[in-house]
C-alpha cells in the first residue's frame, strides 16, 4: 500500500455502509449477545476488507459475506470453546445475574416436591408420568390399569389439590379404606376412593 492509497476501497466502503444493519442482526441472531454481535461483525467486517478482491469477483457478494460471517462464527466458538478459562470470581460470586439463582432454584424443586408428596400416591402418579415423563392420558392409563378418563379425573382433582394448597387452604387427601383394598392373585391393589 502507498501513502496516498487509502485503506478502505471506496466500493468496500459503500457496500458496509449499506451492509452493516443487515451484518448485525445476522450476527445479533447468531450470537444471542449484542457485545457477542459486535465482535463478530468486527472479526468479520476485518476479514471481509482483506478479502475485498475476492468478495468484488463474488457472483453473489451477499452469499460470500454471510458465509464469511458464518464461518467466523463457528470458527470463534470452536477456538472459545477450547481455549476459554472460567474465572474465579464468575465461580465465586455471591448472585447469579441475569437470572434465577441456583438457591432459588433448590428452593423451586424442593417446594413443587413437597406440593407433590402431599398428594395421594395415584394423583402424585398421575402428574409425574402426565408433567414430569410427558407421557398422554392413554398411556398413563396402560401404567395404571385404568381408563383415560380416569386418568383426566384424577389430573384434575390433582390440580384441585395443588392449586387449593398453594393458596393456603389444605385439601386433606382421603384415607385408603379396608374396604377399598382388594387383592388379586398376580397383584395388590390398594383403591383410593375419589
Amino acid at each position: 500500500m502507498g501513502i496516498g492509497r487509502p485503506l478502505v476501497s471506496p466500493a468496500a466502503e459503500a457496500y458496509l455502509d449499506v451492509a452493516l444493519p443487515r451484518l448485525m442482526a445476522i450476527a445479533l441472531s447468531l450470537t444471542g449477545h449484542r457485545q457477542d454481535a459486535e465482535d463478530l461483525v468486527q472479526d468479520s467486517v476485518a476479514k471481509l476488507l482483506v478479502s475485498w478482491s475476492k468478495v468484488e469477483r463474488a457472483s453473489a457478494p451477499d452469499a460470500y459475506v454471510r458465509q464469511l460471517m458464518v464461518n467466523t462464527f463457528l470458527s470463534r466458538r470452536r477456538r472459545r470453546s477450547s481455549s476459554e478459562v472460567v474465572s474465579h470470581d464468575v465461580v465465586t460470586a455471591d448472585r447469579v445475574t441475569g437470572g434465577p439463582s441456583v438457591e432459588s432454584g433448590v428452593a423451586d424443586r424442593d417446594h413443587v416436591r413437597r406440593l407433590l408428596l402431599a398428594l395421594p400416591p395415584r394423583e402424585r402418579a398421575v402428574m409425574v408420568l402426565r408433567h414430569l415423563e410427558d407421557l398422554p392420558d392413554a398411556a398413563i392409563a396402560e401404567v395404571l390399569k385404568c381408563s383415560a378418563v380416569s386418568v383426566r379425573v384424577t389430573a384434575h382433582r390433582a390440580r384441585e389439590r395443588l392449586r387449593a394448597t398453594m393458596e393456603g387452604t389444605l385439601v386433606p387427601c382421603p384415607e385408603p379404606t379396608v374396604a377399598a383394598a382388594t387383592t388379586s392373585p398376580s397383584r395388590s391393589v390398594v383403591s383410593v376412593p375419589d
